[in-house]
């Protein structure tokens, strides 16, 4: 346990971490647990974090979700799994998702495969189009989101 002192130096770093931009608790948590500094005080800092408005999961759901499919182009499957290894709650990653905006989603991949399909030096269009579906899912796409909009190239 530690004292009144260092538990207050601890808790404005990790104030001043969480207004420099969105954190969730398990990025507090690793950062505190680098420091040697006890699961009870990292609990009570997360505690006061959160009272203080510093620290809210649903806001930093809503963030990333934002953030990773407009910025990166990423699929809702890859941001919810991003967010299930954070530790965010699965009825937290499930509101938020509902974010997403399908037209938005189908566009960010088109352009994706747009830009994919003209890097791969691939002939034989077989092993063109394998290429591009798994491109496509790993950005985190369904595998008939990547085929629709594959057909709807080619055409």
């Amino acid at each position: 346990m530690m004292d009144q002192e260092e538990f207050k130096r601890y808790l404005g770093k990790m104030q001043a971490l969480c207004s420099r931009g969105e954190k969730c608790r398990a990025d507090i948590r690793m950062k505190l647990e680098k420091k040697n500094i006890s699961s009870e005080d990292i609990n009570n800092i997360l505690q006061a974090l959160e009272e203080d408005g510093f620290l809210d999961e649903v806001r930093y759901a809503k963030a990333y979700v934002h953030d990773k499919s407009r910025l990166q182009g990423w699929g809702p499957r890859k941001i919810s799994g991003m967010l299930k290894m954070k530790g965010i709650p699965e009825e937290i990653i499930e509101s938020t998702m509902f974010q997403l905006d399908d037209e938005m989603l189908m566009a960010n991949l088109e352009d994706a495969l747009n830009k994919k399909d003209k890097t791969i030096k691939e002939t034989d269009p077989v092993k063109l189009r394998a290429r591009l579906v798994r491109y496509g899912i790993n950005k985190g796409y369904n595998y008939w989101q990547v085929l629709r909009v594959l057909d709807t190239l080619k055409k």
